[in-house]
Formats: C-alpha cells, structure tokens, sequence
C-alpha cells in the first residue's frame, strides 16, 4: 500500500516535457477540428481523424496502440486507444488517462487536446527511456467521454477482478492548458467536505440546504489508496510553492469515475473559474467554439507534465523517493 505525506515529501530528478512539442500537437488537433465541422466529438469525422493522429504517434514512437471499439449510450460507436509502455513487471500496472473526444460545439483544444497533447508527449519520452518502469504502464486516450463517460466506463467494466487488483494507480489529466489557473487535484480523504459544510454555515446557510449536497460528496466511492497519491501532488505543488485546491466534485464529472473505489485514484485539473452571465465557466471558452490554442498556456502544459511524471517517479520507486 502506498503511504506519505505532505511533510515526508523529498524532490526526485523530476524531468519536464517538451511545451513546444505539446503545442504542436495541439495545432494539429485544432487543424483537425477546423477540416471536420469545428469540433472533434465521439463518431464524428474529427473525431475519428484524431483518433488517428494518436495512432500515428504511436507509430511514429515505435509503439503499438490497441483500439478497443465499444458503443456508448446514445449507440455511437467510440474507439478507446491504449498504448502500452512495457514494465518491469507484467502483473502490475500504472494507468495514465486523458480523453480526445470534444463537444460538438467545439474544438476541445484546452478540454481536452491539453491532456492528450500531455499524453502523447508522455509517450514519446517513455518511447526513448533506457529503463523500463517498475510498473506496466498504460496510456489510454479515452474516447466519449463527453458523452457519458463512454470510453472509459466500458474499458474498466471489461477488467477481470486480477487485473484491477494489479493496478497500482489510476491518474486522469484534464483541461491542463489553462492560463492563470487553479490547480485542482483529487481529494483522497474528502476532508474538503468538512471544509464546504463549515463555509457554507459561516455564509448563513442552513443545514438542511447544504446536506443533501455534502452527504451526496460524501457517498462518492474512494480507494485506502487515493490519499498516498494526494498527498503526492500535493507535496510536489507546495515545494513549487504553487497553491492547489482539494476537489470532491470533479471525480464523477470525468473519467476518474469508473475507477472509483476499485483503484487508487487521483486527477489534475486546471480550472479558471468565472461567471459569463449566469453561467459558472470552469475556464475561458469552456465548451465553446472559442476552445481554441489561444486558450492555452504552454507553462500550464509544463507545469502539469512535471506534476505527472514526479507522480510516475514515485509509483514507479525512484531512490530519491524510498523513504516514503
């Protein structure tokens, strides 16, 4: 089981990703979105046009992807693409998750071509390591995700009972390109709960108001493990002197959700809240045509691929990181 805490944390040789590299694919992801209708969601034609530009990186990295077709619930077929970085180990794993799907109404390219271009730059560097990991690990570019949490919710219901038990972590990354962002990771222990319901009292508001809200958080499923794999995060962003938010609600919005309770779980997410009349916007074009490369910073992008791949060190046990 793995343990820490925010004051065990030591700094392992945390190596970053190539920003440039990352917008590149990018800019492809936003050609294809522009060729297909504007957007690249489940089924469509950018869709599967970018289900291939991740095929063809692969290819272009040596590695071989595994396209798992499946039907979500409005019966449009999706295709899940997993690409496996060869581990020390066959019977334990590590999954690293980002979806490529967009909404229909527009190109995704901070939700989520931010993950994916993370992803695929990810690859590329395990693609030209000298050592493999401890752990198996999987990439997974999640299809249908915005519809239903597709993709992902049909891969995890296919895993045999050894094959979830061997795997040590499940880490999602979502809307990482965001400028001037809130850091948002996984609250392992949902203690932020306690913190809600103790502002919420303070605002004047009553408990019968709140409750049905904080006992609906509190009823979201988590692993013994989630906690180790918060305290991680949490401990590299404040040795970055970086200040993050413990998040609850998010882990039911994304493809975190079908590991829930079956793995231990964590997610980075980079929010810039702000309300466009009535609405909560989770960043700037959130879900819009205006979801474009402009939308995206590539020091957020550098920022997240340190945190992911520090976490990669440690599950991975890096020598700097033994005493953990």
């Amino acid at each position: 089981m793995l343990t820490s805490t925010s004051a065990q944390f030591s700094v392992a040789a945390v190596t970053t990703l190539d920003s440039a590299k990352m917008m590149h694919h990018l800019q492809a992801l936003q050609s294809i979105a522009a060729q297909h209708g504007g957007h690249r969601a489940v089924g469509s034609p950018g869709g599967l046009a970018t289900a291939q530009y991740i095929l063809d990186q692969a290819k272009a990295a040596g590695l071989q992807a595994q396209m798992i077709p499946f039907e979500n619930r409005k019966k449009v077929v999706g295709q899940n693409i997993i690409v496996e970085i060869a581990g020390q180990s066959k019977d334990s794993a590590v999954i690293v998750g980002a979806h490529y799907d967009s909404v229909p109404m527009g190109p995704g390219i901070n939700d989520n071509g931010s993950g994916v271009a993370l992803l695929l730059e990810l690859m590329h560097h395990y693609a030209t390591s000298s050592q493999a990991p401890k752990h198996t690990l999987y990439l997974a570019f999640w299809d249908s995700e915005k519809e239903g949490i597709g993709g992902s919710q049909d891969f995890v219901r296919k895993l045999s009972p050894e094959q979830l038990n061997g795997i040590q972590a499940y880490i999602n990354i979502d809307m990482v390109g965001t400028k001037h962002p809130t850091i948002q990771i996984a609250d392992g222990d949902h203690s932020s709960i306690t913190e809600m319901e103790q502002m919420l009292q303070q605002r004047g508001m009553a408990e019968a108001d709140y409750k049905p809200l904080t006992d609906g958080l509190r009823s979201i499923l988590k692993h013994a493990g989630d906690v180790a794999l918060e305290q991680r995060l949490l401990g590299f962003f404040q040795n970055k002197q970086v200040e993050v938010k413990q998040d609850v609600s998010t882990l039911t919005a994304s493809d975190t959700l079908p590991f829930l309770g079956r793995v231990p779980v964590t997610s980075l997410i980079l929010f810039n809240e702000q309300m466009k009349g009535d609405v909560l916007e989770f960043a700037p074009c959130y879900h819009q045509a205006c979801d474009t490369l402009e939308q995206v910073d590539p020091a957020s992008l550098q920022l997240a691929s340190e945190a992911v791949l520090d976490m990669l060190q440690y599950l991975n046990g890096s020598a700097a990181d033994e005493s953990l």
